[in-house]
């Protein structure tokens, strides 16, 4: 995150807004791009607007709109590859278990899916192209896309705006050694939620977006099929 910091920190304001808005764009839009750390990302950018280098707002709408427009270039991408989705060298990069998840969002939630995978690295990035794949009109999901876009980015680089005013508040009162507890503190915290994800995978647990679609039950109020994978015709 430091050589984050660094780079963003000795680029003019309107280079980091378009180095923010480009990497947003790519996760949402190409598969091998769901491993791009945006989280990292926005919270630099957030922590850097404290400094007054950069606008806060002017870096929440640059994301905000990244995701918009990637969503919808991700359905359209979805809608024309279909089957060769999953099957095409980048789909073959992503873990089967991230596509079950985005393929059970999309078959309990529909448009909703679009909202909820936003929380969740790499499914965030699948459930658009699901959803075009899957040929759930584009209008269904635009209001999820928009609101999620909103809430995401503005909750992303506010955490990082909040995590530098509490760092220079904790300098001025306590000093250097208090510092370093706190970024100790938040680098773990930063870690497990980045982990998390990947160590639901392994598990057997429900997920807490709702079960695997090899343990679901089907719910009385929801029919009973299986999810259409992204990748069928």
């Amino acid at each position: 995150m430091n050589a984050v910091s660094d780079l963003l920190g000795h680029l003019p304001a309107i280079a980091v807004y378009a180095i923010v808005a480009t990497a947003v764009l790519a996760e949402s839009v190409l598969l091998v791009g769901a491993f791009i750390p945006t989280l990292t990302l926005l919270l630099t950018a957030g922590a850097l607007a404290r400094t007054g280098h950069i606008g806060l707002p002017l870096i929440i709408a640059g994301a905000a709109g990244a995701v918009v427009a990637g969503d919808f270039l991700a359905h359209r991408t979805g809608r024309f590859l279909a089957g060769r989705l999953r099957t095409g060298r980048a789909g073959r990069r992503i873990p089967p278990a991230l596509w079950a998840r985005a393929e059970t969002l999309m078959a309990r939630h529909g448009g909703r899916a679009v909202f909820l995978a936003r929380f969740v690295p790499v499914v965030r990035t699948l459930a658009p192209h699901c959803a075009g794949a899957t040929r759930l009109p584009y209008h269904r999901i635009a209001p999820y896309s928009v609101t999620a876009a909103c809430v995401w980015a503005t909750a992303e680089a506010s955490a990082g705006y909040a995590a530098a005013s509490s760092l220079q508040h904790v300098l001025t009162l306590a000093g250097p050694a208090a510092a370093v507890l706190v970024l100790t503190a938040t680098a773990a915290v930063l870690a497990v939620r980045r982990g998390r994800p990947r160590q639901e995978e392994g598990t057997a647990q429900p997920s807490a977006l709702g079960p695997s679609p090899d343990t679901a039950t089907p719910n009385r109020s929801l029919p009973a099929h299986k999810p259409r994978p992204c990748g069928a015709d």
